[in-house]
């Protein structure tokens, strides 16, 4: 059987929505293994002098635990 973990993170750039969201899974599987999935819960921008300054997004990614995928235990 195998078991998967959900985290919830936010992640923000100055390029794009696209972007936050890379940098999001980018950062989390520094530490994480397995990521399965991504799930973008919100978007956010900020604004500042009447232009967009950073795009935010709030992520919700999911990972596989070690030891639970198939043929384990």
């Amino acid at each position: 059987m195998a078991v998967v973990k959900f985290i919830e993170l936010s992640a923000q750039s100055p390029q794009s929505y696209e972007d936050a969201i890379r940098q999001a899974v980018e950062t989390a599987s520094a530490t994480l293994r397995n990521i399965q999935s991504v799930w973008v819960k919100e978007f956010e921008a900020v604004v500042e002098n009447d232009r967009i300054s950073q795009f935010r997004v709030n992520v919700k990614l999911s990972f596989l635990i070690e030891g639970s995928g198939a043929g384990a235990g």
